[in-house]
């Protein structure tokens, strides 16, 4: 991809082996390449190590052409946020930057504190996104909010999968099983649920994934 500028793809090896990821991110950025620099800094921010996150938000922001004005507007919003205000703040939001826009967005909230079901609610309405899982193993958004989104979606067993993450993520064992169990039931949408049956397996004790074995739901 960056075979115009090999540095980029040095500094990029450099960061997957221990390094800093600002120097490739800053780089991608010098030579037009926005949308894999927010892309990468979105990546580096959710490794646990990562203690460039502020500076790799900032980036974000850059791509995302937000503005001073922007973050006070996100500030107002966290304070009383509402569906009609969320429509209101991304009604002139430019379509070139939208995605990354986006992402920001939920970032920036998500650090303030704002309502986390609110959030969910007017950040998915369109679609589900990876930031969806980062808000889900918050353990700040119910469950059943999720649920609720997935309610008449062809692809609801994607969304029964990140609540059975988000009740992971709250220590509940019990629907963490049943919404995993539920998504399984439809044999031709239940790998919509993999990714989050996958993360939950991974951080699961024996106990949990006995059970979870027990009602055929698969190890993938």
């Amino acid at each position: 991809m960056f075979e115009e500028c090999p540095e980029v793809t040095f500094l990029l090896r450099t960061w997957i082996n221990g390094g800093s990821a600002l120097p490739a991110v800053r780089m991608m950025i010098e030579n037009g390449y926005g949308f894999e620099a927010a892309c990468t800094a979105n990546v580096a921010m959710k490794r646990p190590d990562c203690d460039e996150r502020e500076a790799l938000l900032d980036i974000i922001g850059e791509v995302a052409n937000t503005s001073d004005e922007w973050v006070e507007a996100l500030r107002e919003f966290a304070r009383a946020p509402s569906e009609e205000r969320w429509d209101e703040l991304f009604r002139f939001a430019p379509e070139d930057v939208f995605y990354q826009r986006l992402r920001h967005t939920i970032a920036i909230l998500m650090a303030l504190r704002c309502d986390a079901d609110i959030l969910f609610r007017c950040a998915f309405k369109n679609g589900m996104t990876s930031d969806a899982f980062d808000v889900a193993r918050s353990g700040l958004v119910d469950p059943q909010t999720i649920v609720a989104r997935g309610d008449g979606s062809p692809v609801r067993s994607a969304w029964l999968g990140l609540a059975a993450l988000a009740a992971f993520a709250r220590g509940d064992r019990w629907n963490t099983i049943g919404y995993l169990r539920e998504a399984c039931l439809d044999e031709e949408t239940a790998f919509l649920a993999w990714a989050s049956n996958s993360e939950i397996r991974q951080d699961a004790d024996e106990q949990l994934i006995a059970q979870l074995d027990a009602l055929d739901i698969p190890e993938v």
